[in-house]
């Protein structure tokens, strides 16, 4: 709960323009935790393999994690910020679509969390708070951010959402399959890097064309989210290394501290330098994937 604690708070703190009551970010939130549990009558009607490919090939370790993982959890994923949406009076700027389709996938990742350190201990809570949760994040806010951009692409709003949704499923996969195995493992951590910019761009135009849209200290109000999320994400490292000291001797815990500290600085760096140095300008739509022109 934590790690969602602080990457909502974030969401909230960047919506510099117009922020709705927290009761609707606190429903997208439970809703994405509840709709999780959607996947188990899903996979009774749709039975598939849990086991992981034996071969172990790039090419099939992409098609079992496509179909069989990525395209039931980014349907899941989703739903809350559908439900949300269908309230027109909460999604009423740009930025709006990027936010609560973040918290959605956010209770999903944070039910998903519980049963990943249940089974491997909360010494994975670095890899879950900062790949696995921006990962969540983007998938679900691609989708969302392809219906909010559909007139700028000229496209109908269900072309946009099923463009949104294959991207979405094809990135998920894609992570998933890299960072199952050892040869492309940091293949996938730089993924999530390029991942971080694209994301961080979204929320760039989203603000820039909100219709609250003012000039007055925007810069400096990002840039405070930006440093609380940094200090948030440095409160769940040291969570994690109190509570492993705790549960298994101070000596476990300075080993924690001491494997992950470069980890640590280079992640809070990244999601510094992705999220909190936004190009604000009335109006403008920014490319996701090349450099602007200046």
């Amino acid at each position: 709960m934590l790690i969602a604690a602080v990457y909502i708070n974030f969401l909230r703190q960047i919506d510099v323009f117009e922020k709705e009551r927290k009761r609707y970010t606190l429903y997208c939130f439970l809703m994405g935790m509840a709709f999780l549990f959607l996947l188990y009558p899903m996979h009774f009607f749709i039975p598939v393999s849990h086991q992981v490919p034996a071969d172990g090939s790039i090419i099939n370790l992409f098609i079992f994690h496509l179909f069989n993982v990525a395209v039931f959890e980014e349907t899941v994923k989703i739903l809350p910020f559908l439900v949300i949406l269908l309230k027109k009076d909460v999604i009423n700027e740009p930025f709006d679509y990027i936010k609560y389709a973040s918290v959605g996938a956010m209770g999903f990742a944070a039910v998903e969390n519980i049963d990943y350190f249940n089974r491997y201990s909360i010494h994975i809570i670095e890899g879950r708070a900062f790949y696995t949760a921006i990962l969540h994040m983007f998938t679900s806010s691609t989708i969302a951010y392809m219906v909010m951009a559909r007139k700028n692409l000229k496209l109908s709003a269900l072309t946009a959402f099923v463009i949104g949704f294959v991207l979405a499923v094809i990135t998920h996969a894609l992570f998933n399959t890299l960072v199952s195995g050892e040869a492309t493992y940091y293949f996938g951590m730089a993924l999530v890097i390029g991942i971080l910019v694209v994301w961080g761009r979204m929320m760039n135009n989203g603000l820039n064309n909100s219709p609250f849209f003012n000039d007055s200290s925007t810069r400096k109000l990002v840039f405070r989210a930006a440093a609380g999320l940094f200090i948030g994400w440095l409160g769940v490292f040291v969570f994690a290394a109190v509570a492993i000291s705790i549960h298994e001797g101070l000596k476990e815990g300075l080993d924690f501290i001491s494997e992950g500290f470069i980890f640590l600085l280079l992640s809070g760096a990244g999601l510094f330098i992705g999220l909190g140095r936004p190009d604000i300008r009335k109006g403008e739509w920014y490319p996701l994937f090349r450099r602007r022109r200046k």
